[in-house]
């Protein structure tokens, strides 16, 4: 790297050239350059623009012109982007367009892989124009970037700590940290876990307190307060927001703050919980309820320390008022309030108090529990509290609870489950997998993984001739395509390419044999042309390459035709290529296309043998345009004598009025008549089947031609245009 400040003012190619040798830093700073301009050029232009398209070409091509070597990174400042020991851009559209955007979005550094493509640069350019247009979103550059699929380009974002102020804790309090340090270490836990961004939270006690670090632990008996700590939990995900109450962040934060009371000494979480149940009993009816439905009851019924701790430390009112809503969750059955003493461990004295509670709670029909149980009362759940004691101290009545929630609702469930995996198709299900993760995937090499699965699976449908099955794929395929096309280019076309890849020479003849196979079997090939459209075109011209399977593909071309106005451009784009054969297979379905392809049937014209040359004069003949017949009357004119016949023939199958007009033109003209005077003769004889009068000026002029004594031929014309004078 050079030092110093060089002019990265805009330079010509050649200045560009000169320098190279002589300022390492010169490609790189083009390089810079033209990716800030490309960056303003997106902020200015749509990106499918050509300006836009452009300026990333030319970004690629800097890049590609950099000395090979490892990625290139470089750190972010306001004004300048600094390589190395190098700054690089300052007063200079790299400081407008690139740094100061970079800047502003909290990135520190950033590298480009030797391995970045033209995508990711647009993609790059794009994403920095969408966050400076987003305002206060809480998505980073870096996360724009991961879902655009780049990653060949890697921002390292500045770090967003939040200060979580904690004061200064107590000698009684520092030593449960030690002692609770200590026995981390003496448990040991590997590698360090981060519950939380590393990067994301300062902790301030008091100056005198040396603390060089804290753990979330530590946090946690430092705070001694579960609705405290939950706030500080929402500040390090940045769902913080402005106003919010202390309630809300236990609510959201409850899993996390029993997580990190669960790390704790059993000893020291039962007093947390003591303090998290108090928390929770602090909340407005509605949320607590919430919450011990969500969280609270089922951490109880999967036997988890947090039910049965928080549980415990209920009021009896409160406890029973909460078992009570165990008949609110859809996973439990009644039965399974009887189990909930048992599940707590209940003193025969606390239980003997929450049975009446319960009872009275049932028949006083409060809550919504009463409005699910019509045989609420105690004596239904007394039977149930019978426990078994035996030597090990275990409860059966658990099991029969879980037993009797196989109701009769539930065993339909499982049976249908069990009969859709039956008839579910494998090859369905892996399609449905694999075309809603390309729908999801911005990667455009990870969506080639996707595309590269499903192949064999469509050609399975193909092989096994299950064709309707196979359309109704193909079709999604393509809507897929057709929707990814504006966000996803890449992906759609890589979607549209293994349709593509999917028409081999097997499948077209299947197709072809299908086709031929009468009516039913004609109509189904008619739905999988419509669903593959342009993609069968390559593999169906291939085809006729070999002269066995020519005539298995007739059925298959009549069915084509059909759909030639949408096939036409795929077939006009690959016809100069084509076999003869292939050619005239082609300039046949061009006939049925319509009007638009004359001049690429009659490019044709000159290239071709007899009956390709037959072909593409019956083809503009079907086609029937006025720029058709001008092809097809220049050939008439000016074609080989053995040719003239095929032009001729031609000519009279173009639509009667259309011909007539060119018929009469032709005889007009008195250089047509007298180089091809048999022409003119033939051309007049049937034009006077149909001749109108508008014909007289015609007649008249070939009349005149009778005084040509050194030619007969031209004579016998003037003579025959004399006899059909009026």
């Amino acid at each position: 790297m050079t030092t110093g400040h060089p002019d990265y003012r805009v330079r010509t190619a050649a200045h560009r050239t000169a320098c190279a040798a002589a300022a390492p830093d010169a490609a790189l700073a083009d390089f810079l350059q033209l990716l800030a301009r490309a960056a303003r050029q997106f902020h200015t232009y749509p990106a499918a623009s050509p300006l836009a398209r452009e300026a990333v070409d030319a970004c690629q091509r800097a890049f590609d012109a950099i000395a090979p070597g490892p990625a290139i990174a470089g750190r972010i400042t306001p004004s300048a982007l600094i390589v190395g020991d190098t700054e690089i851009g300052c007063g200079t559209i790299i400081e407008t367009a690139l740094a100061r955007p970079l800047h502003r979005a909290r990135v520190a550094s950033i590298e480009f892989d030797r391995a970045a493509t033209r995508r990711d640069w647009s993609q790059f350019c794009g994403a920095l124009v969408e966050f400076q247009r987003a305002g206060a979103s809480k998505t980073t550059f870096a996360e724009l970037l991961s879902d655009a699929g780049v990653a060949a380009i890697v921002p390292h974002m500045s770090p967003r700590p939040e200060v979580l102020p904690v004061g200064a804790p107590a000698a009684p309090v520092r030593a449960l940290v030690a002692r609770e340090r200590s026995r981390q270490q003496t448990l040991g836990g590997g590698a360090v876990q981060h519950f939380y961004p590393p990067d994301k939270g300062w902790v301030l006690v008091d100056p005198t307190v040396r603390y060089d670090s804290l753990s979330l632990l530590d946090l946690t008996l430092l705070v001694d307060d579960p609705a405290t700590l939950a706030g500080m939990l929402m500040r390090l995900t940045d769902d913080d927001d402005a106003g919010a109450d202390p309630a809300r962040a236990l609510e959201q934060k409850y899993a996390d703050v029993v997580t990190l009371i669960n790390g704790l000494d059993p000893r020291l979480a039962r007093m947390l919980f003591a303090r998290l149940a108090r928390a929770v009993l602090d909340l407005d009816s509605e949320r607590r309820k919430a919450l011990l439905r969500r969280a609270i009851l089922p951490g109880l019924i999967d036997g988890r320390v947090d039910g049965e701790a928080v549980l415990n430390e209920f009021p009896e009112v409160d406890l029973a008022d909460a078992l009570c809503l165990l008949l609110d969750l859809e996973t439990a059955a009644p039965e399974l309030l009887s189990v909930a003493p048992d599940r707590l461990n209940l003193s025969p004295d606390r239980r003997e108090a929450i049975v009446p509670l319960i009872e009275a709670n049932l028949r006083s029909g409060g809550g919504a529990a009463s409005d699910r149980r019509f045989d609420a009362g105690l004596e239904h759940y007394a039977g149930a509290l019978v426990r078994v004691d035996t030597a090990t101290g275990q409860s059966f009545a658990e099991y029969a609870a879980f037993d009797l929630s196989m109701n009769d609702e539930t065993r339909g469930a499982l049976a249908g489950v069990r009969d859709t995996i039956a008839v579910t198709d494998p090859v369905d299900a892996q399609l449905a997998c694999l075309t809603g993760l390309l729908q999801l995937e911005p990667n455009p090499s990870a969506a080639a993984a996707f595309v590269d699965r499903a192949l064999p699976l469509l050609r399975t449908l193909a092989h096994a001739q299950r064709w309707e099955q196979l359309s109704v794929w193909i079709a999604r395929v393509r809507d897929l395509a057709a929707t990814l096309q504006a966000a996803r280019p890449e992906i759609a076309a890589s979607m549209r390419e293994l349709l593509v890849r999917l028409c081999d020479r097997q499948v077209v003849l299947q197709l072809a044999d299908l086709c031929a196979a009468g009516e039913e079997g004609r109509g189904i090939g008619r739905l999988v042309v419509a669903a593959l459209g342009r993609a069968i075109v390559p593999a169906w011209l291939a085809a006729f390459e070999s002269a066995h399977d020519r005539p298995r593909l007739r059925p298959l071309s009549a069915v084509m035709a059909e759909r030639a106005r949408e096939l036409g451009p795929a077939v006009a784009k690959r016809l100069p290529q084509c076999s003869p054969d292939a050619a005239r297979a082609a300039v046949a379905l061009l006939g049925f296309a319509g009007g638009g392809y004359e001049k690429v049937i009659a490019d044709q014209l000159p290239r071709g043998d007899e009956r390709t040359f037959r072909e593409a004069l019956h083809a503009l003949a079907r086609i029937g345009t006025a720029r058709a017949a001008t092809v097809v009357a220049d050939q008439v004119e000016h074609a080989p004598a053995p040719a003239v016949t095929l032009a001729e023939d031609a000519l009279w199958k173009l639509p009667p009025a259309v011909a007539m007009v060119k018929a009469r033109e032709l005889l007009g003209r008195r250089e047509f008549v007298t180089s091809r005077p048999q022409v003119a003769a033939r051309l007049l004889d049937r034009a006077s089947r149909t001749m109108s009068d508008d014909f007289g000026p015609v007649l008249e002029g070939l009349a005149r031609l009778r005084y040509h004594f050194w030619d007969p031929a031209v004579m016998r014309v003037a003579a025959r245009a004399r006899e059909l004078m009026p």
